[in-house]
Order: structure tokens, then C-alpha cells, then sequence
């Protein structure tokens, strides 16, 4: 919960604690759940060695569990690490296996994997390809009400809208991603994606000026899932 909510200080003991707790009760499924988080905790934090070691860690644990799942969720972790490294072509191939594995495990697996390949997709400047991966997620998001994995769509969805050229669209639906962080305390952790965030504001807020971004920015604080969606497929419709 810490850690959704922008919190990377306090974990690490917390986790360390788990973990040694996990390996004395012989919990192994706990301990590998934990090294995971921990790769999460780290990544946030700035520490990508550390990331890719507890990562590799919990993904060792998972396979010789033979859990879908983990393994599926170590993989993500391990390949958002690798974008943000600038090995984009092993993050995608990261990213490609464990949506295969990930699609078997539910909805709740797959938005975090959405969410860096939408983000790739942005920095690769294709548009559709990341307006077209958060429609997905938007969906699973919808079903299972996950304000968390909400807050992080919005902003690969807002970077497309930039990159087609349509700022308010942008501005609004960065709007929405700060006002349901507001109203549920999740926050973003992940440079990667804060990174995206922080440039595509940048370039909307130049381009559409005080007045009008804020206008957009403020509107946005209303939008819901089905009005986004109905965005997105106007979008898509006019490509």
C-alpha cells in the first residue's frame, strides 16, 4: 500500500523483514511475492541494479513454483526496468512473454505490462500503438475498479493524444489521472512513467497556453472510463 501510494522509503524494511520471515516459515510463494515488490520498491527508488537483482530473484522462485502469475509479474517488472535502462528491445521481449503468460492469470496481471508498452509505444512516437493498449487496459481497469493501474493508463493515453496532435484531448486526460490520484492517494513511482508524464505535459501546457490548459486540465477532473473510451475510439475511427 506504501509503495502505491508514491512511498519508496519505508518498504526496503518492511520487505527485508518479509522476506526473512517468508524463508523461516518455508512460505515460499510469500517470499517470492516479496522479492518482487522489493524489484518494484527498488526500481522506484532509482536503484536499477538492485531492481534487476531482487527481480531475477522472485522470477527464479516463481518458475520453480511453476506460478503463472509471479513469473508473469517478475518478467514486467524485470522488462520496465530494461526500458527505462534504454534497452528497449529486450523490455518489449520481456513484455511480449509475459503477456502470454499473463493473459491465463486474469485481467489484474496484465494492466502494469499495458502500461510499459504503452509507454514504449509513446517514446517510440506510436500513437495509435499506445491509444490502442490503454483502450485495453481502460477495459480490464473498468472491470475490476483499479484506480492504481488507472491513474498509471492515463498517461501513456495522454501521450498519444499529444503525439496526434490534439492537446486538449491531452490535457484532459491528464486531468483525470491527477484528480483520481487526488481522490485515492495513488501515486506514480516508476521514473519511466513519471518521465512520460512529466514530457507530455510539458509540451501541452507550451503549446495550448495558461488559459486553455487549464480549462482542459479542469475538465478532465469529470471524465469517466466510458467517456475516455469513447475518446479513444473517435481517435481511432479518425486515423
Amino acid at each position: 500500500m506504501l509503495y502505491a501510494q508514491g512511498n519508496v522509503a519505508r518498504p526496503p524494511a518492511m520487505l527485508t523483514r518479509a522476506i526473512l520471515l517468508a524463508g523461516q516459515s518455508g512460505d515460499r510463494v510469500v517470499g517470492a511475492q516479496a522479492q518482487v515488490l522489493f524489484g518494484h520498491v527498488e526500481h522506484g527508488s532509482g536503484n536499477r541494479a538492485a531492481a534487476l537483482e531482487h527481480f531475477a530473484q522472485g522470477l527464479e522462485a516463481f518458475r520453480s513454483l511453476d506460478t503463472l502469475w509471479g513469473t508473469g509479474s517478475a518478467l514486467s517488472g524485470t522488462a520496465g526496468v530494461r526500458l527505462a535502462m534504454g534497452d528497449t528491445a529486450e523490455a518489449e521481449r520481456l513484455l511480449y512473454e509475459a503477456t502470454t503468460m499473463l493473459r491465463e492469470s486474469g485481467p489484474w496481471f496484465l494492466t502494469p505490462v499495458l502500461c510499459y508498452r504503452g509507454v514504449a509505444a509513446a517514446n517510440r512516437g506510436e500513437a495509435d500503438l499506445a491509444i490502442g493498449l490503454m483502450k485495453e487496459s481502460l477495459g480490464y481497469i473498468r472491470e475490476l475498479h483499479d484506480r492504481f493501474s488507472f491513474v498509471h493508463a492515463l498517461l501513456p493515453l495522454a501521450a498519444g493524444a499529444m503525439l496526434k496532435g490534439d492537446d486538449e484531448w491531452a490535457a484532459r486526460v491528464l486531468g483525470a489521472s491527477a484528480a483520481v490520484s487526488s481522490s485515492s492517494g495513488a501515486r506514480v513511482a516508476i521514473a519511466v512513467v513519471q518521465d512520460l508524464k512529466d514530457r507530455t505535459e510539458r509540451a501541452v501546457r507550451e503549446r495550448l497556453g495558461p488559459e486553455r490548459w487549464e480549462r482542459a486540465y479542469l475538465e478532465g477532473g469529470g471524465c469517466s472510463i466510458d467517456s475516455l473510451l469513447d475518446d479513444i475510439d473517435a481517435a481511432l475511427v479518425s486515423s
